[in-house]
C-alpha cells in the first residue's frame, strides 16, 4: 500500500526457506527503490465467530499470533534491514493467505512471495498463494522460486557478515 512518505513493498512471511529469502530480496530491493516493507504473515486460526457453533479459543488464537510475530522478527533479522536503510512495519493478520496478501498490496510498488515448490498435484489439491498472487494483485508480483532458496544463506550471511 502507497503511504504518505513513500513507495511500499509487501512481502509474505510463512516461516519457509523461500519466504526468508523472499523478505531478504524485499529488502534489498526496497533499499534500491527507497521504499519501506510492510512484513505480513497470515495466520490462519481465525478469532471466533458469533456464527461459528465451536469457536477458536482466544488464548489458541494469540498464541498463534505471537507465533507468526516471532516469525516474521527471525526473517527480517536475517534479512537485516538497517543495513540497507529500510524502514519495516509488520502485520499479522487472520484470513486466506493468497487474499489477504493481494488486498494488503492493493496500492503497492510491489508483492514478494516465496514459492514452495510443490508441484501441480498438490497445488491443485492445496492451492498456491504465490499462484494466486500472480492472478490477483493490483501491483508487480515477484516469486522467488524454491530452487533460489539455496542463496538465503548467501544473501542473510552477507548480510550478517558485514553487520558483525
Amino acid at each position: 500500500m502507497v503511504e504518505e512518505h513513500g513507495a511500499t513493498v509487501v512481502v509474505g512471511v510463512d516461516g519457509s526457506p523461500a519466504a526468508r529469502l523472499a523478505v531478504a530480496w524485499a529488502v534489498q530491493f526496497a533499499g534500491g527503490a527507497g521504499a519501506t516493507v510492510h512484513a505480513v504473515a497470515v495466520c490462519g486460526v481465525v478469532p471466533a465467530s458469533p456464527f461459528l457453533t465451536v469457536p477458536t479459543p482466544r488464548e489458541e488464537v494469540d498464541l498463534v499470533a505471537e507465533q507468526h510475530h516471532d516469525m516474521i522478527a527471525e526473517a527480517l533479522r536475517q534479512a537485516d534491514p538497517q543495513s540497507h536503510g529500510v524502514a519495516v512495519r509488520t502485520s499479522v493478520i487472520h484470513g486466506e493467505p493468497g487474499r489477504a496478501l493481494c488486498a494488503l498490496s492493493a496500492g503497492a510498488s510491489a508483492l514478494v512471495v516465496g514459492s514452495h515448490g510443490r508441484g501441480a498435484v498438490l497445488t491443485a489439491l492445496l492451492g498456491s498463494v504465490s499462484a494466486y498472487c500472480v492472478r490477483h494483485a493490483k501491483c508487480p508480483v515477484f516469486v522467488i522460486p524454491p530452487d533460489a532458496v539455496e542463496s538465503v544463506d548467501e544473501v542473510t550471511g552477507r548480510a550478517a557478515a558485514d553487520a558483525g
